[in-house]
């Protein structure tokens, strides 16, 4: 098979998996964004971005803008509904993330087979095709560029095509201002260059060595060393994400040890990267039989170790570190199709059975995750429901500009996606046109603040009460949980005790078999 007919089939094969399964978008917070994006269209300007910080979401009640602008240029630009975007981000994104896997995994091997199946691995991974599916996510546009950035920077020293270091280094500035914007994973940019300026002394030292196989190897060692100490440090709460109870404590060893902490984990990332990820292991290993490798390794190796200090959080390292595991594959691969090039039949039917691995396990666990979604007691499914839509079309034909709040969160952000409303969730933020800039008064963080403390912004209101003032004129109720008191539908929000005498004193103006909305005179 050619080059070309491989990779338009692994475009084809990508595009397959991001056809939807579902009856409708998926997710909640892409909601939100959907509903910015709306926010933009209907005042043809991004009216909350006078703060230049606002493009990547430092200022207060911002989010990163790069995506929330490219939806809007697309829609506006091809007519398209805001909702039919969702599909086509999920799409559009997924195989730049595939190819940018593909052409980064040529700094790890020469093998075109091993590329093909590296960028397909990352590509049906579960932690990456969960949140492709159907879904507006600004994790994914960032995660889909990250592989080029990551390419330019293994070309600042890789020289097997000839080097550009004045084209590299403007690309390279171009990308670390690009990323932030996207997501604010974009903001672990300086562990990145961390990496690299460790990676690069390691290289250079083993290099110079007098023997390079076992300098190689006395490497490989001191990174793991790195990696150990400093995963101590995080089950020792000496890191800005101590272990979590939810991830360690459900899974299978429960005596709170470090060793059933690191076999949670193990677990965790098996789950997140697939069954593909023994093949990483080998690549890993196959570092151990060469001794000498080259800074494409030695640089992934250390990302992946310093993830260890950070490696319990369950936001937004998850993404990074399967990212760096996975790295791997194509050396994984490489090792299987060195020890059987002599032998045709046996690697063609390692091959197929690896594609067949990777096809049928990502559907199945899709599957898996769509159906363990649904929880009918709660009128809650992976994807919007009917109910959802329908009341948002009612509101939008009814009512302008109102205030929704509601006792399911993730429904509450559903419905207002498909209207004019706010979200009394996100009334905090700009993009709700609820808050007079000019009256707030702001402070700034320090960068530890953002960094050790996870605070989403540089800049925080200092009268943020004032926000609170506005009426919140309709009332979503999800029947199934009347009695609740306000409590979400995944049990981890709550909201005032206001709903424990809901219709006491308020009117019902619109019922489904799910929902009602009620009107309230300046609650």
């Amino acid at each position: 098979m050619s080059m070309q007919t491989g990779l338009i089939l692994l475009g084809l094969l990508v595009t397959f998996f991001r056809y939807p399964i579902t009856e409708s978008p998926t997710g909640t917070d892409n909601f939100y964004y959907i509903s910015a994006v709306k926010a933009i269209l209907d005042s043809g300007e991004i009216f909350w971005a006078e703060n230049l910080l606002s493009l990547y979401g430092l200022f207060p009640g911002t989010t990163p803008l790069g995506s929330l602008i490219l939806a809007t240029v697309i829609t506006e630009v091809s007519g398209m509904s805001v909702h039919d975007y969702h599909l086509l981000h999920s799409i559009f994104f997924s195989l730049i993330f595939t190819f940018g896997i593909f052409i980064l995994a040529g700094e790890f091997t020469t093998n075109y087979r091993s590329r093909w199946f590296s960028a397909l691995a990352f590509s049906l991974a579960p932690r990456f095709l969960t949140f492709t599916t159907w879904r507006f996510s600004l994790r994914l546009s960032l995660i889909a560029i990250l592989p080029f950035f990551l390419w330019l920077i293994l070309r600042l020293v890789n020289e097997k095509y000839g080097r550009k270091p004045k084209k590299l280094l403007i690309l390279l500035l171009l990308f670390a201002l690009l990323l932030p914007s996207f997501h604010r994973m974009g903001l672990l940019l300086p562990g990145f260059f961390l990496s690299f300026i460790i990676s690069l002394l390691l290289w250079q030292w083993q290099e110079k060595a007098l023997n390079r196989e076992r300098a190689g190897r006395q490497v490989f060692l001191f990174i793991l060393f790195i990696a150990t100490y400093l995963y101590y440090l995080q089950y020792l709460d000496f890191s800005p994400y101590s272990p979590n109870d939810d991830l360690i404590g459900v899974y299978y060893l429960n005596d709170g040890t470090i060793l059933s902490t690191v076999v949670n984990l193990g677990f965790y990332y098996l789950i997140n990267a697939g069954p593909i990820m023994f093949l990483s292991l080998i690549g890993i290993i196959f570092w151990i039989q060469e001794g000498r490798v080259s800074f494409s390794y030695i640089f992934a190796f250390t990302l992946l170790a310093l993830s260890f200090f950070v490696i319990s959080d369950l936001v937004y390292i998850p993404y990074l570190f399967t990212f760096f595991i996975l790295l791997f594959v194509a050396p994984g691969i490489d090792f299987f199709i060195d020890n059987l090039q002599d032998y045709k039949t046996r690697l063609r039917v390692f091959l197929i059975s690896l594609l067949i691995l990777l096809v049928v396990f990502s559907n199945l666990d899709l599957s898996y995750r769509v159906n363990a979604h649904d929880k009918e007691e709660f009128y809650y499914s992976y994807n919007v429901r009917e109910s959802s839509i329908s009341v948002g079309h009612w509101i939008d034909e009814n009512f302008y500009s109102e205030i929704l709040e509601s006792n399911d969160m993730k429904r509450e952000r559903r419905v207002i996606a498909y209207t004019d409303s706010v979200s009394s969730g996100d009334l905090g933020e700009l993009s709700s046109n609820k808050i007079e800039v000019s009256e707030m008064d702001i402070e700034r963080r320090s960068i530890m603040d953002l960094y050790w403390f996870s605070e989403d912004h540089l800049w925080e209101w200092k009268n943020e009460s004032n926000q609170t003032k506005l009426d919140r004129n309709l009332s979503l109720v999800n029947l199934a949980m009347a009695n609740f008191s306000g409590q979400s539908s995944t049990s981890s929000m709550t909201l005032s005790s206001y709903y424990k005498s809901m219709p006491n004193y308020n009117f019902e103006i619109y019922c489904n078999d799910e929902l009602s909305l009620y009107w309230t005179n300046n609650y």
